[in-house]
This record gives structure tokens, C-alpha cells and sequence, in this order.
């Protein structure tokens, strides 16, 4: 027994020997491998919509340019993050004396732009809708010493596996729920390209407040018998229409949104049912001011008589 461990010890040596460094030589190859594998981004590379989703996973920064709404409503390619030109970068870092024509002279602070792109020796791969913004950018970028930056292009020239598609529709505001009205209301003040319109009689404004942020169009003082005639108290009918122009030309493009108010709601949902019948959509009987307590109202004055001369 003892001749054949001796016999065999040997070759249990030269087995562990041959499995120690080969273990050892297999841990070596790795970061090698991957060494071989990784981009080290040299600023020559040519980084566009038909090649970008072979550098999402890499080392740099991806940066998209549009505003946030453009995002949700034509779609972004995942692992951009955003920094908008628009809504935050022309202004406080960058203004364009001509145009899209980049000058040294349209930088006014190097410190925003370093403060959002970081290090000078960072990789930043751009983007936008186009192509004109990241050119843009990139040229401003390189002025104050980015060595290694990319223009991407346009996302509409995007055709990847990467896109989150938007909604087409998104342009920056809260959804309006069912109902819009004097509870909640005070939510949805200020939207951009809506109308907010405020039905009762000059006098009534003033006498028993308003809601700041509608203007004042008088049912009776003005709409009545210009634009509408009622032939049924206050049932609408599309005879009652006398003069579409004059409505068009008061509240605007019919794809807007409109916000109807007045002393209880009946004149509000008067014209809503005239706004919808020559073709607006978007329209909104907020009710009357006698329900609204919230905190946009301006106090009126008991005292207060119109006198018109």
C-alpha cells in the first residue's frame, strides 16, 4: 500500500499543479477579454441613429436635448437621460446671437455647462429631434475644451430596439380628469394655449369677484344676439348660431381648450353646447362662481355700480 501512494503522489501533484494554473490562467484572460471588448472612445468614432445602440452600454454620457414633453409625446431612446436646450440650457448657458451659426460669443456660462456635462474628458454622446441642437451644443462644448463629443442626430431617423414610444398627444400638462370643475378648477389654471372665459355681465365681476385668470365675456352684455340668439330659454339648438365667425374669432382654434364659467353654470353650459356644435372638443362647464372656494378668487365690491357713458 504504502509503494502505491508513493507511486501516485506524484501524479496527484501534477494534476493539482496543472488545475491550480490553469484556474489561475483562466482568471488572467477575463479582464483581458474584457479589455478587448470595451470601446475606449477616441472622438473619431461615428456615432449616429443607425449605430447608437452599439454604445448604450458603454462608458459616457447620453444626453438628449428636447424638452420633456417632446419626450412623451414623440418618443425616447432608453438610457438618454435629458438636459432640454430649450427649457433650460438657452438662457442660462447658451445664447444664440445667430441662429443655429455657433460664435464663442454665445457662451455666457461656462460654469452651467461644465456643472451639467461634467469632466472636460468625458465621452457625451447628443441628441434631439433633428440633429441641430446636439450640433449646436457639441460645437459649444469642444469651445470650452470637451474633447470627446458626439453628435448623435434626430430621433426621427431612430429605427433601434431602444425606443419608448410616446403618446403623440403629450404637450406638457396635467391630464384633465372627466370633470372640470369650481373644487378643482384651481388645478388646471394657467394651461398653456387654454381659454379661460368668464360669462356673467361686466358689473357682476367686479360686485362679486372673479376667479383670476379668467377674462370677461359678457353672455348678455355681448354674446346674446350677436353670436347667439336662444329661440328655447336655454336649449340649445344649431339655429340658435347666428354668427360662427364671432365665435371663432372670441375663443379661438377649435383644438384649444376652453374653460366656461359664469354666476351658476346655465349660460357656461349654454355656449359650451355652441362651441361643440361648430367643432371644438375641448370644452369645459366649470359652473358658477356662487360654488367656488378656492384660493384664486379676487374679492369684489358690493358697492360697486357700472356706469357706462
Amino acid at each position: 500500500m504504502k509503494k502505491i501512494i508513493r507511486s501516485a503522489l506524484p501524479i496527484m501533484i501534477a494534476v493539482l499543479v496543472f488545475t491550480v494554473m490553469g484556474c489561475t490562467g483562466q482568471n488572467n484572460e477575463t479582464p483581458a477579454a474584457e479589455a478587448v471588448s470595451a470601446v475606449q472612445f477616441t472622438g473619431t468614432e461615428d456615432i449616429n441613429m443607425g449605430t447608437i445602440d452599439n454604445y448604450l452600454d458603454k462608458d459616457a454620457r447620453f444626453i438628449d436635448l428636447r424638452n420633456f414633453a417632446d419626450l412623451f409625446n414623440g418618443g425616447y431612446i432608453a438610457g438618454f437621460e435629458v438636459v432640454p436646450f430649450f427649457d433650460y440650457l438657452e438662457g442660462r448657458a447658451l445664447v444664440r446671437n445667430n441662429g443655429w451659426e455657433f460664435s464663442a460669443d454665445d457662451i455666457i456660462s461656462k460654469v452651467v455647462l461644465k456643472n451639467v456635462f461634467g469632466d472636460l474628458d468625458t465621452p457625451i454622446v447628443l441628441m434631439c429631434g433633428s440633429g441641430t441642437r446636439a450640433g449646436y451644443v457639441k460645437s459649444a462644448l469642444e469651445e470650452i475644451g470637451y474633447t470627446t463629443v458626439y453628435n448623435a442626430g434626430g430621433i426621427r431617423d431612430y429605427n433601434g430596439e431602444n425606443k419608448v414610444l410616446g403618446d403623440g398627444t403629450y404637450n406638457g400638462t396635467k391630464a384633465l380628469p372627466s370633470e372640470v370643475t369650481m373644487a378643482n378648477i384651481d388645478s388646471y389654471l394657467g394651461r398653456p394655449g387654454a381659454k379661460y372665459v368668464d360669462l356673467r355681465n361686466v358689473a357682476d365681476k367686479y360686485t362679486a369677484g372673479y376667479i383670476d385668470g379668467f377674462e370677461l365675456v359678457s353672455f348678455f352684455e355681448y354674446l346674446e344676439n350677436n353670436a347667439l340668439v336662444r329661440n328655447n330659454g336655454w336649449e340649445f339648438s344649431a339655429n340658435d348660431i347666428v354668427s360662427k365667425a364671432r365665435l371663432l374669432n372670441i375663443f379661438g382654434d377649435t383644438d384649444r381648450e376652453v374653460f366656461l364659467m359664469c354666476g351658476s353654470g346655465t349660460r357656461a353650459g349654454y355656449v359650451k353646447s355652441a362651441l361643440e356644435e361648430i367643432g371644438y372638443t375641448k370644452v369645459y362647464n366649470v359652473g358658477g362662481i356662487s360654488s367656488y372656494a378656492g384660493e384664486n378668487k379676487v374679492l369684489g365690491d358690493d358697492s360697486f355700480t357700472l356706469v357706462l357713458k
